[in-house]
């Protein structure tokens, strides 16, 4: 997934949470552009998305703990491209949470288990890793900022001395769980915790304590924390997301914006190298039968002549089952509903565009035409919409291909759903599978 796609999503929040202002009209069907990716979130045209009121989601959001300025380093651009790509490697001694093999997303987390930031990050990749057990795994690598926080080394230390009795990922998660009761204490006090852990989690503690005493994993924590500083992360929680670092800002806030960047990513397996073949016959009739998840269907006459390129577009891809199991993401009443995009993000594509084909003759003021969001001109992708009402002020930009026929009762009935006010809203209504049905001229 490419860094960009990170920066749209925590630009999504800061909006959610009010950091721009509000419009009164509905947006556009536009599609926002991600590194060459197609993208469907709401954007208008002339103004800026709707925005929640709620301001509070933000102060929940894990927050980076900044690198004492010390700590920094000044490699070279190539030294340090050759050190990312190093350290983006999965390592024998690695400690791996979630599928060990096979796994296509892999997260490096540079961490601090004093870091309030790292704790609260702590329980949204446990979620990632239960909701996705075969697509992600988690790596967990020290970076203590010693300068600030003065039991993070010790407490790094107590977690290797746990994994060497095979429970460091216990231990990881009682050390973020009661952060706030060694995070303060002397080092005296917070040996005791650290030891009152081990017990509780039935570790040889004699063991344990010896080892901590001894400095047995000093080395090992401290040329994690080198190597961090070396990479110039700025602080913690530092990620490698697929071999991208991923900090500050840029961290997913919550476990709706983790799930969104996990389909995302997961959506590349399915991506296109190239826009389809020309392979219908524009003298032929075009039907497609929409059948929800509810039973009820709709029926869509496509429009060949008006629009060869986008239906033949829209077959390849329904017959490809591309559609089968999505959502309409995005419902307007008396405006748009949108569909098309299989993580249900309205972030997703098929990983390919085709150009806009404008036939005059068409207009979006009519009920049940359907037509292309886009992310620009000639930016068409896979997400499609229905129009609910006059809208017409979107012609010209937009290709229509095809017009609703029968079913627009099953049309009006979609359940509305606005991500611009309500991103975490619950997923929306479901299409079963769309059918290409083929008539000879």
């Amino acid at each position: 997934m490419k860094k960009v796609v990170f920066l749209l999503l925590t630009l999504l929040f800061l909006v959610a949470c009010g950091a721009s202002g509000t419009t009164q009209e509905p947006t556009a069907p536009a599609a926002t552009t991600a590194a060459g990716d197609e993208t469907a979130n709401a954007a208008d045209a002339d103004t800026t998305a709707d925005v929640a009121t709620d301001t509070n989601a933000a102060q929940d959001a894990p927050a980076t703990t900044a690198a004492p300025t010390d700590t920094t380093t000044d490699a070279p651009a190539e030294d340090l491209a050759a050190a990312v790509a190093a350290a983006s490697m999965v390592r024998p001694d690695d400690h791996v949470r979630g599928a060990a093999t096979d796994a296509y997303i892999t997260i490096i987390e540079y961490s601090d288990f004093q870091c309030p930031g790292c704790s609260s990050l702590a329980p949204l990749l446990h979620q990632v890793l239960d909701a996705y057990p075969n697509d992600v795994r988690l790596i967990y690598r020290h970076f203590p900022l010693v300068n600030i926080h003065p039991n993070a080394q010790k407490a790094a230390e107590a977690a290797e001395a746990a994994g060497a009795q095979g429970q460091f990922w216990e231990y990881h998660d009682m050390l973020f769980a009661h952060q706030a009761d060694f995070a303060n204490l002397d080092a005296a006090g917070a040996r005791e915790q650290f030891i009152s852990y081990a017990r509780e989690l039935g570790l040889d503690v004699d063991k344990f304590t010896t080892e901590l005493d001894d400095g047995v994993y000093f080395n090992l924590v401290d040329v994690s924390r080198e190597e961090a500083i070396n990479l110039s992360l700025p602080g913690t929680p530092s990620l490698f997301f697929n071999g991208e670092v991923v900090t500050g800002e840029q961290v997913p806030p919550t476990y709706y914006y983790w799930d969104a960047v996990i389909r995302l990513t997961l959506l590349e397996q399915r991506a296109y190298a190239a826009p389809p073949p020309m392979t219908i016959d524009t003298d032929a009739t075009y039907y497609a039968r929409v059948k929800m998840a509810s039973g009820d269907e709709f029926v869509i006459e496509l429009l060949p002549k008006s629009a060869p390129e986008t239906v033949n577009n829209f077959v390849f891809l329904a017959r490809e089952g591309w559609f089968d199991g999505i959502t309409f993401h995005r419902v307007l009443p008396d405006f748009v509903a949108q569909t098309g995009d299989p993580t249900g993000t309205g972030f997703g594509g098929p990983g390919y565009f085709i150009p806009n084909e404008i036939d005059p003759a068409l207009t979006h003021a009519e009920v049940g035409m359907v037509a292309m969001a886009n992310s620009g001109a000639d930016r068409n992708g896979s997400q499609w919409y229905i129009t609910l009402g006059d809208v017409s002020q979107l012609d010209g930009g937009y290709t229509i291909f095809g017009r609703v026929i029968d079913g627009m009762d099953v049309v009006q009935k979609i359940t509305p759903r606005d991500p611009s006010t309500d991103p975490e809203a619950p997923p929306g209504d479901v299409i079963e599978s769309v059918t290409i049905e083929e008539q000879a001229p």
